[in-house]
Parts: C-alpha cells; structure tokens; sequence
C-alpha cells in the first residue's frame, strides 16, 4: 500500500462523487483520476474522522490482505493507496465499480423482480461463508445493505472494507449492532458502552441474517423489543417460514454460535410476501 501525499489546494480541485441518495458517514468521495486505458476512474475517499490510531488501524487492515487469499476475491473492493492531506492520513483511493447502485437502493426496486433480490443475498451469504472458510483472519465488521454494490449483471462487490478487521480484540461501529440494544448483554458480541462489537464471526453472521430478516419484513426488526421480535417469529411458523430458519433467529439473543440463514433461502415459501410486518400487524390488530 503506497502513500499519496496531497495538498489542501489539490483536494479542493477535485470533483465530488454523487451517491444520489445514498449518504456516506464516513466521508467525501471524489473523483481522482482517470485510467486512459479504459472507462473507470480510481476515487479518493476523504475521512471525517481523521484521529491518528483509528486511521492507522483501517491502514494496517488493508495491509494485512494484502498478501492473503482474500485480495484475489473479485467480490471484495480493497483500498489500493492510502492518502496524507496536509502531513495527516486522511483516508484512502479506491477503484471505481461501474455501472451499479447501492444494495440498499437495489433491494427497494419495485422493478427489481423479489427472486432477483434473494439470489443477490445468497451471493451475500455465500462470499460470508467463502471468507470466513479461508486462513486470513478477516471480519467485515459493518456488514449492512449500504455496503454493498450490485451491477446490472447482478455482480456483487462489498466496500468500505477500510472498516473492516483482521483482529477481533479492537471493537467497531456496526449499523445493527448499535441500533439493537437487544445483543448488548449477549456475550458473544462483546459490545461496549458505546454500542461498538468485538468483530468476529458471530457478528458477521449476525449482520447478515439480520439483513436478510429486515430484506424479508420491510422493516428494520433490530430495532424491535425483545417481546415483539419474538411474537414475529411466532408468525413466520405460523406462515410456513422453515422451522430451521426461524430458530437461526431465536439464537442470535443467547450465546450459542450463529448459523447463517443463506441455505435456506431458495426453499422459502412462494408466498412469502405474507412475511411482511406490515401484514402481521395488520393481522395483529385484527385478533
């Protein structure tokens, strides 16, 4: 990973990348330079947060793939450079990955048809187990919708990796983590006072099934109580949801090791649109 060294003056040059309606928290994106070999452009994301040790982490992440297995992953969309604004390292230069949108975005589409939508989260599930399966230690850490891109061919590719980890002792920000008080007393997240979890396998899995479930729902379900969570997975038994595959769910809120949902996933009932929250709401009202 090499260094760019840029001036303010530089930066203030460059044009900004437009997410359309996807915000990034972490930073600015900005167009940094064009390939004349082809159509793609490497862009430079600029940190909010430019606090020496977190940065010097999200570097020595990068870093530590560099030699594994995992960089040959066409998947996986690692920083190639890190970049020193005005003497401080304030964030990295990244490929661009054309023709795509947000999953996020992507996953909303009334035009996007819903198997569509399932076989892009099994690849999601899949590339999980792929990368957990391999030697380097790795955890995505924040793995959530806007963190992933889908192209019109429907290819997966995973970002933000800066966030990521290779060590499962420094705790990170995790979007269902932190909106979920429900796993904080639930050991195997190790979450801090501050909502922040210890990476590991566990979190990954728990990201993705929740991911998944809120796909599903049309409804953010981490949020829920434990009582309400609950009583919806009652339903999806009583909706024909695979006994297998609501119990992977029960066991997020005890410390049993987690199992990822993605094996069932191709067996889900056609009908599954009954599973929306908004239904079994509508439904609860009614009894």
């Amino acid at each position: 990973m090499r260094e760019i060294t840029l001036k303010e003056s530089d930066v203030s040059r460059l044009r900004e990348y437009q997410l359309g309606d996807i915000i990034c928290t972490e930073g600015k994106i900005y167009y940094y330079r064009k390939d004349s070999h082809n159509s793609t452009s490497t862009l430079l994301k600029r940190l909010y947060n430019t606090d020496s040790e977190r940065v010097e982490r999200k570097i020595n992440t990068i870093r530590e793939v560099q030699d594994s297995e995992l960089v040959t992953y066409p998947e996986l969309v690692f920083p190639t450079d890190y970049v020193v604004i005005q003497g401080i390292k304030s964030g990295f230069t990244i490929e661009e990955v054309e023709d795509c949108q947000n999953l996020s975005l992507f996953l909303n589409n009334r035009l996007v048809p819903r198997e569509d939508k399932i076989k892009v989260l099994i690849k999601i599930g899949q590339l999980l187990r792929k990368v957990q399966a391999q030697s380097q230690e790795f955890y995505f850490g924040d793995l959530q919708a806007y963190n992933f891109l889908v192209d019109s061919q429907q290819r997966l590719y995973a970002i933000d990796l800066d966030s990521s980890a290779t060590v499962s002792d420094v705790a990170l920000e995790s979007k269902y983590v932190a909106c979920d008080s429900k796993t904080y007393d639930i050991s195997k997240y190790g979450v801090t006072k501050e909502g922040r979890c210890l990476p590991s396998q566990n979190t990954d899995i728990y990201c993705y099934n929740t991911l998944v479930l809120n796909y599903l729902a049309g409804k953010p379900l981490h949020r829920l109580s434990f009582d309400e969570f609950y009583n919806y997975l009652a339903y999806l038994e009583e909706c024909g949801m695979p006994q297998e595959f609501v119990n992977i769910y029960r066991h997020h809120y005890t410390n049993k090791n987690n199992s990822s949902v993605v094996d069932y996933l191709s067996i889900l009932p056609t009908d599954y649109g009954r599973i929306n929250y908004n239904v079994y709401n509508a439904l609860q009202h009614r009894r």
